[in-house]
Parts: C-alpha cells; structure tokens; sequence
C-alpha cells in the first residue's frame, strides 16, 4: 500500500511539474525578441541613415494585443530612435499607438545626455485594413496633425506600396505623393538546417526625387 500510494504521489508530482513547464513555455512564446540588419534605414519614402542600421525590437503579445519597443541605431551621427508602441487587432483591422523617442542619451559622448521620456517625439495612431490582397493604413501625429496614408498589395512575389504623406512628409507640406516601393524577400540558406530570411526594396520619393535601394537581413 506504501509502494501504491509513493506511485500516485509522484505521479502527482510529475503531472504538477509537467502542467507548470507547459505554461511556462506557453508565457515564453508570447515573447519575441530579435534585429533587423538594414543597409540604410528609410522609413515611409525618407532616409534617416548614410549607412547600415541594426533594428532591433522586443515584444510581448497576449492573443490579438501586442506590447514592445523597436530601435534603429546607425553609427553615423544620426540621431537615434527607440519606440514604445502597443497594437491591437480586430478581425481585418489593426489598431496601432506609437511614440516616437529619438533619446540623445542613445549616442554618449556626442551630446548632452537626456533623460529618455524628456527626449523629442512625437505619439501617433495608426489605423491598417486588410481588404483581401489589398492593405490600407491611415497614420497621424497627434500633436502635429502629419497625415500619412498608404496602399499595399503583392504582386506575385513582389511587394508594392504607395504612400501619400503632408507636413514634414513633403517639401512643401501639402498632401502629395511621397513613397512608391517595391519590396522582395527570400530566404538565404547557410546550412541545410538554418537560413537567414532576407529583404531588399526599392524606394522613390516623387516628391523629393530621391531613390533609395535597400538590402537587410534578419535574425
């Protein structure tokens, strides 16, 4: 009876042990962590780089809400970014708070350091629709009333989008056209058990007439 009841106690033991490795794992996955290698950093039609940006993030997601930050980091003078942004989908709909921190503290030695919540930014919302192959996003700085608006859809393996932007978007500051894009990816094969997913686009700013060809991995 003694040898009976040990079985059912560590049984017992076993099955408590396997319920909080399961959930622990389960808590683990909802967590991301990783980089972005960019050849330059251009975002909605601009460059904020003259040469390779590391891009990296950190998340936490819990169903359709997600929490986490994204940096950009360029060691060529620019300024830097580090973001704090929250996202929430419904159905086709995805509902997006940023604030946009670019910390002097990020580059010591080149400036006055600042605290990170007294650094320049800006909070924006965002709104994405999906409409089956066709992605709509309508973005606004809240303080400063910028307005971006954007279509995307694939082409076959090829990404296009075009973005409409006013205010610091455009050289004159009205609504005008501002980024078309062409993006593709692939992943590059190291070995036969692991590869590097990889990205180039190529961007034109009508607006400024500027072009940009941009090349970035991921890990």
């Amino acid at each position: 009876m003694k040898n009976l009841n040990l079985s059912k106690l560590i049984l017992k033991i076993a099955l408590v042990v396997t319920i909080v490795l399961s959930s622990m794992q389960e808590v683990k996955a909802q967590f991301d962590v990783g980089a972005d290698i960019m050849s330059r950093y251009v975002w909605r039609g601009a460059g904020y780089s003259n040469g390779p940006s590391i891009q990296p993030y950190m998340s936490y997601a819990s169903g359709d809400f997600e929490i986490g930050f994204w940096g950009a980091y360029a060691n060529d003078g620019q300024v830097d970014e580090l973001d704090l942004y929250a996202s929430y989908g419904i159905g086709p709909v995805g509902l997006t708070l940023t604030n946009y921190v670019f910390p002097d503290n990020m580059t010591p030695g080149t400036v006055t350091p600042v605290e990170y919540w007294a650094s320049e930014g800006g909070w924006e919302g965002t709104i994405g629709l999906e409409l089956g192959p066709i992605a709509l996003t309508y973005a606004t700085f809240f303080d400063a009333g910028s307005n971006y608006i954007a279509a995307g859809t694939s082409l076959g393996d090829v990404d296009l989008t075009i973005g409409l932007g006013d205010d610091f978007y455009t050289t004159d500051g009205d609504m005008g056209l501002m980024e078309i894009s062409l993006g593709y990816g692939k992943d590059i094969m190291i070995t036969e058990d692991f590869s590097l997913p990889a990205s180039g686009s190529l961007i034109y700013n009508p607006d400024a007439d500027q072009m940009y060809l941009v090349f970035g991995i991921s890990l």
